[in-house]
């Protein structure tokens, strides 16, 4: 690494400054790779050293593997810097948090056991395709209703800001039928939908009801990714702080970008209007990106800044180190979207064979249903293996499911969801089936795991329902005898025979290709970590997490397959790469037609293209076609307005990267 000792001690000094703030409130701006999860490792780290107890310590996280990630970093961070008891603080996410001051306050009594909160995945094909069942809604309708009830928990409002209202408005009779049931059906399952929990939480802290600081003795709360949080989770954080907990917050208004999850660049922003007294911090020496990478992410901030945009100048500590960096960045403009894919692709296929690891290689896409078939085409016809979208990966596949399914029953048996999973996969088995099995427990007072393990009631289940559950006792009855420090190689043929009765013959060795590629000694448990992860960088932690278990070196090559990565811009938040590819910078790509007419979503797609060029550290290639293929029909298409503001020219293009252009590309990977 080029950066000098005195470079990076000047850096950790501006993070240990934030870190060791004494205020009550704390807010820390931090741009990309500037070390943010440095500055909240070193604040536990710290506050452990001022004899606060590890046990009042709490921090959360966006998602539950960002949290995972988040806890792993901290643990080691002060374990190794002379805090043992760093294990004792609490990280996870704020739903999680809301769930266990419910919990300790007695009202999570409408539940059987705690809640889990339903993935995108659970909600599509279990929640709302049992609600359109019941209620004859069809698919995009009933999507609908269910969001505009998320967005009522998220905010608090109906019709709230960055909620595009749908046409025809949701109607009374619409609102009742999803009432009448979400209250029964996500009891008998005990899951939530998002949002639900943290709802329910700053409800019960607004009327007086409950102390959270009190409950679970929160002496500091340290929030990271508090960009991200809506409205609700913002109303908690506030909740706490006024009960008396200190709060450490830490994001960046420049990389909000989940307005579908109702978050606001508005929250981190008014930080310092609400708490006037707050310590105030900015991170802005960046370790990620080379000077010419950074230089284009930020001339498009600037000329596309949201409102009251939080005042901040990064700038890479590669320009000044020994030997300086500049890194490299290309703007292409191709007269077809083929000759682009070809271009991206032909550039991978050298890149590689000049040497450079093809996981150093990401892509993103800004419309993937759009982008990708081109794109794998060229791929394919260059002959570079690349990974696609985690959309289309194992876990989306029923095999994927079913295994995530039997991995959590196997690790938390209370797992309510995992088992209507395990009943809705199997071959024969359809969503009016499970939903007539679950109206059953509901209306004769049973539980809904119950029926998979204790002797069924007597003519409640008749048919084909009554099959369905028996074949389900069947493989949950195989499952009670398994651990979760269970190997793979003890359980992976097992697996293979519950995927092949569940789903027939030809899922078996699906399964067990997928289970080759991770080590045979890996558990239960860490094949679930595995598939839950978020990110491929996630899985790559968990594997690691497995050797160093195992004491066995981990491969300089790094631990995943060795492929180019293709994402979305939303998959790439939190994630670096050497080489950063972004095709079809268009205007009906980014911002693309649902955003063009609202300002703040168009802003939003700028804060995307944003995070993607900073995702970059050597070099960053950025292109758009003046033609594409559209419903079978060349049409022509428009510069996305952001390109005018990238920090240079885009030039006319028909060809992939010269060798001189592959050589400066390695030059700076080899210095970084």
């Amino acid at each position: 690494m080029p950066l000098t000792q005195a470079q990076i001690e000047a850096a950790q000094a501006v993070q240990h400054a934030a870190a060791r703030d004494e205020a009550n409130q704390i807010r820390v701006v931090a741009g990309p790779g500037t070390g943010k999860s440095s500055a909240i490792e070193e604040r536990v780290r710290w506050l452990l050293e001022q004899g606060v107890a590890a046990n009042t310590i709490f921090a959360v996280s966006f998602t539950r593997a960002s949290s995972l990630d988040l806890r792993g970093r901290v643990h080691k961070y002060c374990v190794d810097n002379g805090q043992p008891n760093a294990v004792q603080v609490r990280i996870t996410t704020l739903h999680s948090l809301a769930l266990r001051i419910l919990r300790a306050a007695g009202l999570l009594n409408a539940y059987p056991v705690d809640p889990l909160i339903l993935d995108s995945w659970e909600v599509e094909n279990i929640f709302d395709a049992e609600f359109g069942n019941v209620s004859g809604i069809g698919k995009t309708r009933r999507e609908t209703i269910r969001y505009e009830h998320e967005a009522f928990w998220s905010t608090g409002q109906w019709g709230p800001p960055n909620y595009v209202p749908p046409n025809p408005p949701i109607t009374p009779a619409e609102r009742n039928q999803f009432s009448a049931f979400h209250g029964p059906r996500t009891q008998a399952y005990a899951c939530v939908l998002p949002g639900e929990i943290v709802r329910q939480c700053v409800t019960q802290m607004a009327g007086g009801v409950i102390n959270a600081v009190e409950l679970i003795g929160i002496s500091h709360l340290v929030v990271d990714e508090f960009q991200d949080l809506n409205p609700m989770d913002l109303e908690f954080v506030d909740a706490i702080a006024a009960e008396g907990a200190t709060v450490f917050v830490a994001g960046d208004d420049d990389q909000s970008i989940y307005s579908f999850r109702f978050a606001s660049p508005a929250g981190i922003q008014a930080f310092v209007n609400k708490y006037p007294e707050c310590g105030q911090h900015v991170l802005e020496g960046c370790f990620r990106c080379t000077p010419n990478v950074l230089a284009s992410s930020q001339t498009l901030i600037a000329a596309n800044a949201q409102p009251n945009r939080i005042p901040k100048n990064y700038v890479s500590l590669y320009g000044a180190a020994n030997p300086p960096l500049a890194g490299v960045v290309h703007r292409w403009r191709f007269a077809s979207g083929v000759a682009e894919a070809r271009a991206i692709a032909e550039s991978c296929r050298d890149l590689i064979a000049a040497g450079v690891n093809p996981r150093d290689i990401l892509v993103l896409l800004s419309n993937q249903r759009a982008l990708l078939p081109s794109l794998a085409a060229a791929f394919e016809a260059a002959h570079v293996n690349y990974e696609p979208p985690r959309v289309e990966g194992f876990l989306d596949s029923e095999c994927g499911r079913l295994v995530l399914a039997i991995t959590r029953i196997v690790c938390e048996p209370n797992d309510y969801i995992a088992h209507r999973v395990l009943l809705g996969l199997r071959t024969g088995v359809g969503v009016g089936t499970c939903r007539r099995i679950t109206d059953a427990v509901i209306a004769n007072n049973l539980n809904y795991r119950a029926i998979f393990y204790q002797p069924l009631p007597a003519g409640v289940f008749a048919g084909r329902a009554l099959t369905a559950i028996n074949r389900t006792r069947a493989t949950s009855a195989q499952l009670q005898g398994w651990v979760a420090q269970d190997t793979l190689a003890q359980r992976a043929e097992d697996i293979a025979a519950i995927v092949t009765d569940v789903l027939g013959a030809a899922e078996g060795p699906l399964w067990l290709e997928y289970a080759n590629t991770l080590h045979p000694q890996s558990t239960v448990e860490e094949l679930r970590n595995f598939l839950w992860a978020d990110t491929d960088e996630q899985q790559s932690a968990v594997l690691k997490d497995v050797l160093t278990r195992l004491g066995v070196p981990i491969p300089p090559e790094g631990m995943l397959a060795p492929r180019v990565r293709v994402m979305t811009m939303h998959g790439s938040k939190g994630l670096s790469s050497k080489i950063v590819l972004i095709p079809a910078l268009e205007e009906e790509h980014l911002p693309g037609p649902w955003r063009q007419p609202y300002p703040g979503l168009v802003l939003e797609a700028a804060r995307m293209l944003y995070v993607s060029i900073t995702r970059a550290r050597a070099a960053c290639i950025m292109s758009y076609a003046t033609h594409r293929m559209y419903q079978g029909q060349f049409v022509a298409r428009v510069a996305s307005r952001f390109n005018a503001n990238l920090a240079g020219a885009f030039v006319a293009r028909n060809a992939s990267l010269s060798a001189a252009e592959i050589q400066a590309i390695q030059d700076q990977i080899a210095a970084l």
